[in-house]
């Protein structure tokens, strides 16, 4: 009962310091929390899919958050508004999550209740997590997760028993799917906690507690691991998972972290106000009470084996933290550079999660050790009471900006302006396929879907378009100046057309909702006065009052055919291709009157894995069949980097006769000569193993579920039973 009581404290104080996350249910943004269109979300009820339709396409990294994105499709299409939708899935769940997870877990080791609440806000209200509760929810769920996850660990070690084993697997596994970086790091702790409780704590001397424990240990891993493999395992096939756009950052913010901030849990840009985002702060002195209070409570409880771990895990998550600075200044970049899986940490302050976690425990021992060894004396009594009121103080005081609202960010509700509301509607109407360019960058109030893609100009300058402006003298012009000059090159209309960019907008300078693209670079009536002089676009009014809007009107379908080779350089007639869109990774195609070699055309970005199947297509197949496709030497990357096909309709369909009109592989010969193919699939070939993966994850899931509620049926009965033969007795 006392338990729960400290628990709804703890739950009234979060409400209290997350007021405006319940009180009011407008959209919050801020940075890279963006909003999402209804329309947007509804296209995550489905299967997830390895190939992403934005911008011109690529390789899904974010495939892993599907399960919360499934959800987010589903409220929305109820018709909840994304405002309830995010507060659903991300802000409500931390605000409960964090102080009661991480209260159950101190408690479990600490045995006091006052020691566990302050411990609580050592690790609920640090400065790192104030800090990214402005715009990183995905990876502040993972976090909030981290505590009950690692007692469930904990508790399968220790008692031995399965269900707590499969709790860690899918907890582990909710919080992967949140921000895998943040589980990435928790499977790092709790490895540790392995090794040191194998060899530490219960001192295995014989194999058979070697296997017993080890297996108490790997279960819940291996239960992840299957959970996870609807995305593992495309991503392995496709090259992805150890080369991706996250992987491949250089090493970032060395000028930010040092041993100081990390020893301090300090975050550099906290400001006790509104945000500073790249302006490091100094240290307030009284943050170096937090180190000594740790060291207190890791010197006085020494003997504690499960406390001399928290203590560990705290240096460790220092070291790592300060990045490159002194000490040992080389070890981050080699880690970044050799160790599996860390190059996806360009920098350090995720690990300030591993102090705060070591700190919330070594902190609260101290609390606990005063509490029990300062009552015999009235200023010993008083002392425990002013330390405790002062540490609390502390991590309660960060809480000071979201209680006023002066944090800004994630705590100021946001209003669409009417404008995006004129150009969704405008943009949903059309049924065809085409994309949208903005300039310099698209909106966060802007609807993007399957059928009409949103690119940020300096997406495809970076990726796709690169080579071709690679000997412009970029180094000696504005990134703004590249950008708009992109469009004036003789071939850039050609370039727009074949990437099916239809309309190219100019958004708004929208200050109030933190969407103002023009704070860098040029004024946004430049880039209007460079549209302007572009001849093969041209102005149109759907209804807007600022943003601007132009069409091209010669863009090019989805997927078409040409007699040539698609050039940039030159512009040829294309033929209208009947095509069924299935999904972002499979298309369904009917040729007509090819009378020779012809050039298909699809307009997403060059990538091996998009096949052509002429014939009767099956998912599976591609799995276990050699040959499946169209050989590799008929598919190319076109001077847009694009995909591009020849097909032969001889070869393709293995004329045998020429006399007849029957051939193989969905095939018809016209009498004028010509051919119909009526049977062509473009299929993304990994899609395959993500419906392998998904079917893997979801039967272990179900048996994990199974399991779970069989044990815990069993559980129940074992204790009603218990009381039953109780009352029975004293009967």
């Amino acid at each position: 009962m006392r338990n729960r009581l400290f628990i709804i404290l703890l739950i009234l104080i979060a409400f209290v310091v997350h007021h405006e996350w319940i009180t009011n249910l407008s959209v919050l943004t801020y940075g890279d929390w963006h909003n999402q269109a209804l329309e947007t979300l509804k296209q995550f009820v489905s299967f997830p899919f390895i190939w992403n339709t934005g911008a011109l396409g690529t390789v899904d990294i974010g495939v892993s958050f599907y399960p919360f994105n499934f959800l987010s499709g589903l409220l929305a299409q109820q018709g909840i508004q994304y405002g309830v939708i995010e507060r659903a899935l991300f802000m409500w769940p931390i605000i409960i999550a964090f102080p009661v997870f991480s209260y159950l877990l101190i408690k479990k080791n600490v045995h006091n209740s006052v020691a566990a609440i302050i411990g609580s806000f050592v690790y609920s209200y640090n400065t790192y997590f104030s800090e990214i509760k402005t715009g990183h929810l995905t990876l502040l769920m993972s976090y909030a997760l981290a505590p009950l996850v690692f007692l469930c660990f904990q508790k399968a070690l220790e008692k031995k028993d399965i269900k707590y084993a499969l709790l860690a697997g899918v907890f582990g596994f909710i919080a992967s799917f949140y921000e895998f970086r943040g589980f990435y790091i928790l499977c790092l702790i709790l490895f540790f906690y392995f090794i040191y409780y194998l060899f530490v704590i219960e001192r295995v001397k014989n194999i058979y507690g070697f296997i017993k424990t080890s297996f108490f240990a790997g279960l819940p891993a291996f239960v992840c691991l299957l959970l996870n493999l609807y995305w593992l395992l495309p991503f392995e096939k496709t090259g992805v998972l150890s080369s991706n756009i996250i992987f491949d950052r250089s090493l970032f913010g060395n000028e930010f972290l040092n041993i100081n901030y990390a020893i301090t849990l300090f975050h550099p840009f906290w400001t006790g106000s509104k945000t500073a985002i790249f302006v490091v702060q100094n240290i307030p002195i009284y943050f170096w009470l937090i180190p000594l209070f740790a060291f207190l409570g890791l010197f006085l409880n020494r003997k504690n084996k499960n406390i001399l771990f928290f203590g560990l895990v705290s240096i460790l998550g220092i070291f790592l933290t300060k990045q490159v600075g002194h000490p040992f200044i080389d070890v981050y970049l080699w880690l970044y550079k050799h160790f599996p899986g860390f190059n996806a940490f360009r920098e350090a302050s995720k690990f300030y999660f591993v102090i705060a976690f070591g700190y919330s425990i070594l902190i609260a021992d101290f609390i606990n050790w005063i509490w029990k060894n300062w009552k015999n004396t009235k200023w010993q009594i008083i002392g425990k009471y002013a330390l405790t009121i002062a540490i609390a103080a502390i991590f309660l005081w960060n809480t000071k900006p979201f209680i006023t609202g002066e944090i800004a960010t994630l705590f100021v509700p946001r209003q669409i302006p009417a404008d995006y509301l004129v150009v969704n509607d405008f943009l949903l109407k059309q049924n065809d396929y085409f994309r949208t360019l903005w300039i310099p960058g698209s909106s966060k109030w802007a609807v993007y879907t399957n059928d009409h893609p949103e690119v940020n100009i300096t997406d495809i300058i970076d990726g796709a378009w690169n080579y071709s402006i690679k000997d412009k003298e970029s180094d000696k012009i504005t990134e703004a100046e590249l950008s708009i000059d992109s469009l004036t090159f003789s071939y850039s209309s050609n370039f727009l057309n074949q990437s099916s960019i239809k309309y190219v907008m100019v958004p708004l300078e929208d200050k109030a909702n933190d969407d103002d693209f023009f704070v860098y670079g040029k004024s946004r009536q430049y880039y209007i006065n460079k549209l302007n002089k572009i001849s093969y676009v041209h102005k149109i009014n759907i209804g807007t009052k600022d943003i601007v809007v132009y069409e091209n009107a010669n863009y090019k379908p989805h997927i078409y055919a040409t007699n040539n080779q698609e050039l940039i350089n030159k512009n040829q007639e294309y033929k209208t291709v009947n095509f069924k869109f299935v999904n972002p990774t499979e298309y369904e195609i009917n040729l007509k009157n090819i009378a020779g070699p012809t050039y298909l055309n699809f307009s997403e970005a060059y990538h091996p894995s998009w096949k052509l199947r002429v014939g009767q297509f099956n998912w599976l197949d591609v799995l276990t069949k050699k040959n499946y496709f169209l050989p590799d030497k008929y598919h190319f990357e076109n001077d847009a980097s694009l995909n591009s096909y020849l097909i032969n309709p001889e070869t393709v369909c293995k004329v045998s006769n020429v006399k007849s009109y029957k051939v193989e592989n969905g095939c018809v010969r016209n009498k004028d000569g010509s051919y119909d193919i009526s049977d062509i699939t473009l299929y993304f070939a990994q899609q395959s193993y993500m419906y392998l993966g998904l079917i893997i994850s979801g039967g272990t899931l179900i048996i994990v579920l199974c399991l779970l509620s069989f044990t815990f049926g069993r559980t129940i009965s074992s204790r009603a039973g218990f009381h039953f033969i109780r009352h029975e007795r004293k009967k």
